[in-house]
């Protein structure tokens, strides 16, 4: 990787946005916040996300989520069931009908400012098609975290089992580490944002203005509102432990690896090597597969006196 330190900054010339990048459940949330509160400008106050599944907020537009999912529909695929990489995804995209243009403006609609911040889960199985939309002046922080971790919140959230979250992050992760190649690109740990949110912003920070991006605090930090709670936290588990969930732990492990050895800033990203997705993860994700719906379970927070859950449809994001 390349050390940031050693960058001649591009003024002028260097990205235009930040792409956050990662699994649902994995912190990319606080990430994107704290991303904003250097400088980079969320969406469209009315576009926003709203509801209390996310007590710190989701920091993404509703329309952008809405249009990602619509993508995903044209290529016969949901968040919850995306296509492999490789040749079988660019099969799939070829179906897109959204044309880029469309895209484009849909999305300057509700990101006015430049630099902007853009976070949802679902642009992390997106990545080549948002590339086309957006140009080549971007660059990409990714947030992982342990597998099990997320596919314990993500049973939690849709009442799925652990091995069928093992499987969907390994999948986004495969995507997001394939098509991210030749970007600036941070890849960041959730461990460390939870553990010190500020130096990970200060290393955000310095990644960014490395980049070539003109960065400023914003007013309000959330860093001085204790805005990352690692109260939050509910599951925190090992390298080691990603062994024990059977045919899945091959491919789960190579991908984790993969991550922890790309963790820290390059100027052109390059993908790790990874042998093929296993059998084993297709198979897990068609037990789900793109024809009903995944549940939702509303956390405690979420439910009003009432009994009944409030705010939009929930959705993995996080």
């Amino acid at each position: 990787m390349t050390d940031a330190t050693r960058w001649t900054p591009r003024v002028g010339r260097g990205p235009r946005g930040v792409l956050v990048l990662g699994m649902h459940r994995s912190g990319t949330s606080a990430a994107t916040r704290l991303v904003n509160a250097l400088g980079p400008a969320l969406c469209s106050p009315g576009d926003m996300v709203r509801g209390p599944w996310n007590p710190s907020g989701h920091w993404e537009s509703r329309s952008l989520m809405h249009l990602n999912d619509d993508l995903l529909r044209q290529m016969g695929r949901t968040w919850w069931y995306p296509p492999p990489a490789g040749e079988a995804y660019d099969a799939l995209s070829a179906s897109l009908t959204t044309r880029p243009a469309q895209a484009r403006r849909a999305f300057r609609r509700v990101h006015r400012t430049v630099p902007w911040v853009w976070k949802d889960p679902r642009t992390s199985v997106l990545v080549p098609f948002w590339r086309d939309v957006l140009g080549p002046r971007l660059a990409a922080v990714v947030v992982f975290r342990n597998p099990l971790d997320v596919a314990e919140s993500l049973g939690r959230r849709h009442d799925v089992p652990v091995s069928f979250g093992v499987a969907l992050w390994e999948r986004y992760n495969r995507l997001l580490l394939a098509h991210t190649s030749g970007l600036p690109v941070l890849v960041t740990r959730y461990d460390d944002l939870l553990a010190d949110p500020a130096r990970w912003s200060a290393g955000v920070g310095e990644f960014l203005a490395g980049s070539g991006m003109r960065l400023r605090r914003t007013l309000e930090s959330p860093l001085s509102a204790g805005f990352v709670d690692p109260g939050l936290r509910h599951s925190a588990h090992t390298r080691a432990q990603i062994a024990a969930v059977g045919p899945l732990s091959s491919g789960a492990l190579a991908v984790y690896d993969a991550l922890e050895a790309s963790a820290g800033p390059s100027a052109a990203f390059l993908p790790p090597a990874l042998g093929p997705e296993p059998d084993a993860v297709e198979a897990e994700l068609a037990t789900v597969g793109p024809g009903r719906k995944l549940d939702w379970r509303p956390p405690p927070w979420a439910v009003p006196d009432d009994g009944a859950p409030s705010g939009e449809a929930g959705a993995g994001n996080g």
